[in-house]
């Protein structure tokens, strides 16, 4: 049987991480794999893993942001001077250990699932491994990453990314480079929750995601507030963990809305679907997305969506108008928001759509596209 390395920072929560353990579990159907997970954090592994899949983790310490922070705020020199050396000795140990690990490899194939880890696999994997690089954002023509595309990637065969438009604007980046084959390949949905009586439907807007600066729960909180004296009875709750809880819970206090605004921490997965199969909207609030798998969840609950219209593959999964409004603007927002708040027939069809949609993206038929994308690897001579 080949073997099939698949590189994670980690198996805690997380987009990436979920996407990681998903992954694994269909290649488990015909390779050998082997998660090899930097970090082994106290959640991990957050997502149900296949038994058939080896987990081995490379770094015995975890990152230590928390702690280092803490001591700025006490002030506590002595200990931002211990926490200080910590982080640089776990950043130095990551990449060590990374690089020992693709080395050690020599034979089958390698998957990477983060820049900084693919420019490892191009530079460090050894000729005779097959080397597949995923991108899991939206390069959005970052300078630092458009110089990785063009400069650091010439060693890896296949270059995976979650949407069509990006693989034009890569494909453009990388014109020089005539050794690695660029390919879309989705995130997909491993199964599909049963449907909801649109009458047990709470009216909430849900959203989900880390509690970081990127997913733009602040200003959804501002938006929220903002258009809830026209809709009184309706409440926005917001799922997930992360270092802007305490700020986010600032903000909510600062708009007078904690009574109608929720954060609900870091929710076990089932227990995210259940949130959405109550709720009535899914808001997408993120300031950049490619292909978020929480977005196909809440289609597969039968939620219309209202998002922010990122350059990465939204427009793909959400048909304006059809199952929900990409928004160009803070007003446009709210204005989708409006329009589904206050219309049930019109969350009810959105809803329908969002479903029908969802069912696209199948376990089974993203592991035949993977499936043949790797075998047609291991033909090129």
């Amino acid at each position: 049987m080949k073997s099939l390395h698949i590189f994670a920072l980690h198996l805690a929560y997380g987009g990436v991480e979920k996407a990681v353990s998903e992954f694994s579990n269909i290649m488990a159907e015909k390779y050998d794999v082997t998660i090899h997970s930097v970090y082994k954090m106290p959640d991990s592994p957050a997502y149900p893993i296949d038994s058939r899949v080896h987990i081995r983790y490379l770094l015995d310490d975890i990152p230590n942001r928390k702690e280092f922070k803490a001591a700025v705020a006490e002030k506590n020199l002595p200990g931002v001077i211990k926490e200080g050396f910590r982080a640089v000795r776990i950043l130095y140990g990551k990449r060590s250990v990374l690089i020992r690990a693709i080395r050690e490899i020599d034979d089958g194939i390698i998957v990477t699932t983060r820049d900084e880890h693919s420019i490892l696999l191009s530079r460090y994997g050894r000729p005779g491994v097959k080397k597949i690089a995923q991108f899991h954002e939206d390069h959005a023509y970052r300078k630092t990453i458009v110089r990785h595309f063009k400069n650091n990637y010439g060693n890896i065969d296949l270059l995976v990314l979650l949407s069509p438009k990006m693989v034009r604007e890569v494909r453009e980046i990388m014109k020089n480079n005539t050794h690695t084959h660029v390919a879309y390949v989705p995130n997909f949905l491993v199964s599909v929750p049963p449907e909801t009586d649109p009458a047990h439907r709470e009216k909430t807007v849900i959203a989900v995601g880390r509690l970081a600066w990127v997913k733009g729960f602040d200003r959804l909180i501002d938006l929220f507030a903002r258009i809830h004296p026209a809709f009184p009875d309706w409440k926005l709750k917001i799922v997930g963990g992360g270092d802007e809880y305490d700020a986010l819970r600032s903000r909510i206090d600062a708009c007078n809305a904690a009574s109608y605004i929720t954060l609900t921490g870091k929710l076990a997965p089932s227990r995210v679907i259940a949130e959405m199969q109550r709720a009535a909207v899914y808001a997408l609030s993120s300031y950049t997305e490619s292909f978020p798998f929480v977005l196909l969840e809440a289609m597969s609950c039968s939620l219309p969506i209202a998002a922010f219209n990122t350059r990465g593959g939204l427009e793909m999964i959400v048909n304006d108008a059809e199952n929900g409004f990409l928004a160009e603007s803070d007003d446009a927002f709210l204005s989708a928001l409006s329009r589904l708040m206050g219309d049930e027939e019109l969350r009810t069809a959105m809803g329908k759509k969002s479903r029908e949609l969802s069912s696209r993206y199948t376990s089974k038929a993203v592991a035949e596209t993977w499936y043949r994308l790797i075998e047609d690897l291991y033909e090129e001579k």
